[in-house]
């Protein structure tokens, strides 16, 4: 579709790319940013705007609203924006000390480019440059309008890390890497402004459409700022006596806290993150009366071992992993069900195998982690190290655990049935449309990519999965713009191999995208693990949209299946009053509460043997009430 210059390409079953050129200059900028303003807020179905160098990404929600009315949107918006695109952003002096240990390839890039040293940083400083957009990274900006006599391949082989605060030069653009991180760009400076903090709002320094000018200082002022912390690491939660909460024993292979992720920060080049499945994260947050986006612990290949220090319920979802609950007063270990709710009391210990199929499994809790969000989410971006903790789990972590929806007795023994259960298989089918780069591939390579079968390499983590199996060479080689990446984009490197990006993808990027999963089978792929097999099966954007919908309503039928006749508080009560759950402490274990005991008709009324007679329980959590009936029956 083209409205007016420009060209809107659906990617997938949820995002739109929206071109307003096809080369750097500040007129494009402008109207990318003009645009992404304009759409930003558009429609409630409309989760993310993230504009490119030369583009701007909407992603939506097809349930929410059709693509012929989110069209007519984005043209409407396309024609109101070029009518009036605004002035440019802010100028913002950066101070960069240039060369020596801050600038290890200023030397490699005055050598390419037939300068002298002198001569780059007079050079690189005596320019200004256009924000064009925030990727790759958070907070990091692709700078624009470089004198092209500096213009300097990247590193054939990146860098395992670039401290915080680098600037380089990758092709025609200059960057600063707000955050240390791998990186390809040739370092001539460094700046000790702290270009990214996700305690500030907005987190990044930068903005898309600012203008940058560099100013050289000397050492002596970088080294006084570097005294300061580079980034303060959030502390782990201190054990509060009495409070329920998790106690890491042993962590666990890779083991992070994760939710559904945090939206609305894509423009600042913070991906959306959450967990890799959200399918089973959701049903065992249903499965304890939780939201569905509830952040749990996501387990990848190996799980932990923690002790609850308090009573609480808790489900395992995900790829099935063998599990044991251990009594804190001793006794034989009781094997915990997987998509089952299950209680465990204070001092029981929680110990996780390895995973017998698929890749990741979760953790939930009933209340979930009462830990602060970081930018709306308790999801751990571990590649930007965005997150209440900025790292995976270690040993001697605590984790509080907050407030129950509902009555522990009303959950425990829950369970998903069986045919609900997703199978893990070692291989997925991925439905996927044609990308916006897929004209950029011969036909023969399209074929191969919708009949070969691809074995997921030894690089696989939760940005993506690197498939080994036959290349894919483009018959266009020519250098690509940086723009945003899609939900579920499969992208080729310049040496044919394809990658399929999961949920903590980066935002943007300069490489090729071939195809576009549909988004929910992303979920069957994030369960694939080293040696796994996957292929492709081309649909149409019509097609994703109807797979949506049947997956929402799938969902919303497990949804209400698994919350007929979970119990609804008695009476609130003030929650200050009571320092955390203390279900132990409430009512002493087996002993009717005086209450239960005293009104008529809810035991010893109804003539049944004691055995099978229900008793009632009256439990205060977090200073609130529930009553709990519990029915016990013979063996």
């Amino acid at each position: 579709m083209v409205v007016d210059g420009l060209r809107i390409v659906p990617c997938g079953d949820r995002a739109l790319l929206c071109y307003l050129g096809d080369t750097l200059d500040d007129a494009t900028s402008r109207r990318v940013h003009a645009l992404a303003r304009a759409l930003t807020g558009i429609h409630p179905a409309v989760v993310e705007v993230t504009p490119g160098c030369h583009a701007v990404m909407v992603e939506y929600d097809p349930v929410r609203i059709r693509l012929e009315q989110l069209l007519g949107l984005v043209a409407d918006a396309a024609r109101e924006s070029a009518a009036t695109p605004g002035a440019g952003g802010r100028e913002v002096m950066i101070p960069v000390v240039y060369g020596g240990a801050y600038g290890p390839d200023l030397a490699a890039v005055a050598a390419h480019t037939g300068l002298t040293p002198e001569e780059v940083i007079a050079r690189h400083a005596g320019g200004t440059y256009r924000v064009y957009c925030l990727g790759f990274g958070p907070g990091f900006p692709c700078l624009g309008e470089l004198d092209p006599a500096l213009a300097t391949p990247r590193l054939e082989t990146p860098r395992p890390r670039v401290p915080a605060g680098s600037i380089g030069i990758g092709g025609a653009l200059t960057g600063i890497y707000p955050v240390a991180s791998p990186g390809g760009q040739r370092l001539i400076g460094r700046t000790p402004l702290r270009l990214f903090d996700p305690g500030r709002t907005p987190p990044a320094w930068l903005e898309p459409g600012d203008r940058v000018r560099f100013v050289p200082v000397r050492p002596d002022a970088f080294d006084d700022a570097e005294r300061e912390p580079e980034q303060a690491r959030p502390a782990s939660p201190a054990f509060v006596p009495g409070r329920t909460g998790l106690r890491v024993l042993r962590p666990g292979l890779h083991t992070t806290l994760q939710d559904l992720g945090r939206r609305g920060y894509t423009a600042f080049g913070v991906p959306v993150a959450g967990a890799a499945d959200p399918q089973s994260l959701m049903i065992g947050n249903w499965l304890l009366g939780n939201r569905a986006r509830t952040a749990a612990l996501e387990i990848t290949l190996a799980g932990p071992e923690v002790e609850f220090t308090g009573p609480a319920a808790f489900a395992l979802t995900g790829a099935p992993i063998p599990a044991e609950l251990l009594p804190a007063g001793g006794g034989p270990a009781r094997p915990v069900p997987g998509w089952t709710s299950v209680l465990a009391a204070a001092g029981d210990r929680l110990r996780l195998g390895t995973v017998t199929a698929g890749c990741r499994a979760y953790l939930c809790v009933a209340g979930g982690f009462d830990l602060p969000p970081v930018l709306g989410s308790l999801s751990e971006d571990l590649f930007g190290r965005i997150g209440p903790l900025g790292r995976p789990l270690q040993a001697g972590d605590w984790l509080p655990l907050g407030l129950p929806l509902h009555p522990p007795a009303d959950l425990a023994g829950r369970s998903l049935p069986p045919d609900a259960i997703p199978p893990f298989e070692g291989k997925a089918l991925v439905r996927v449309t044609v990308g916006p780069q897929a004209d950029r591939f011969p036909e023969e390579a399209l074929s191969c990519l919708f009949s070969a079968t691809f074995r997921v390499g030894v690089r696989a983590d939760r940005q993506g999965l690197w498939l080994e199996g036959p290349t894919l060479p483009a018959a266009d080689a020519g250098e690509m713009l940086t723009e945003p990446i899609p939900p579920g984009a499969v992208q080729v490197m310049p040496d044919g191999r394809a990658i399929l990006l999961l949920s903590n993808r980066p935002t943007a990027g300069g490489y090729p995208k071939v195809a576009v999963a549909v988004y929910t089978d992303l979920w069957a792929a994030a369960q694939l693990k080293p040696g796994d097999s996957l292929r492709f099966e081309r649909v149409e954007t019509a097609d994703g949209h109807a797979i949506a919908w049947q997956e929402r309503r799938r969902l919303g039928q497990i949804r209400r299946f698994l919350e007929r006749g979970v119990g609804l508080p008695l009476r609130p009560a003030s929650v200050a009053s009571h320092p955390g759950p203390d279900l132990a402490s409430a009512v002493p274990a087996g002993t009717p509460s005086s209450a239960a005991a005293a009104q008529p008709g809810l035991a010893g009324a109804t003539g049944q043997p004691d055995a099978a007679r229900p008793r009632r329980y009256r439990v205060a959590i977090d200073g609130m009430e529930f009553l709990c009936e519990v029915e016990e029956t013979g063996s």
